[in-house]
């Protein structure tokens, strides 16, 4: 008995998601952010991940590192970081944020006794996850 399944359309677009790795800092750069394409539907650029729909987004971002330093999340050039940490050694950190057409998410790094290129992490990884879908998406 075979059943008839009928495609129903999608009411949404698929929801925006990104997982990206960080495992390398440069000087220039802060740290190298790269995503493969079936880790979500956004896009990395520039070393910064484009937010191209309203809403809030889950933000999760975790690692270790070889050395103290001091970490921030920022999304607007401007603006107050959407967190910042000194001197750790460590980040397992959630929220939840308002982000916009045009944001860019990126992490900004400085050190306190060492170059950046000198800095090894372990697990370093961002997420994003768009929460409420169906808002203005460019």
């Amino acid at each position: 008995m075979e059943a008839n399944i009928e495609k129903v359309p999608a009411e949404y677009p698929p929801i925006q998601s990104i997982r990206v790795q960080f495992t390398k800092c440069e000087n220039e750069n802060g740290f190298t952010i790269a995503s493969s394409n079936k880790d979500g539907t956004m896009k990395v650029q520039n070393n910064s991940i484009i937010i191209s729909c309203d809403g809030f987004y889950l933000i999760s971002l975790k690692g270790y590192f070889s050395q103290e330093l001091s970490l921030s999340l920022q999304y607007r050039k401007g603006r107050e970081p959407l967190f910042s940490l000194s001197k750790v050694r460590t980040v397992d950190f959630v929220t939840v944020a308002h982000l916009a057409f045009k944001d860019i998410v990126y992490l900004n790094v400085s050190t306190h006794s060492t170059t950046c290129e000198d800095i090894q992490v372990n697990g370093g990884e961002l997420t994003l996850i768009h929460q409420n879908p169906g808002g203005f998406c460019a």
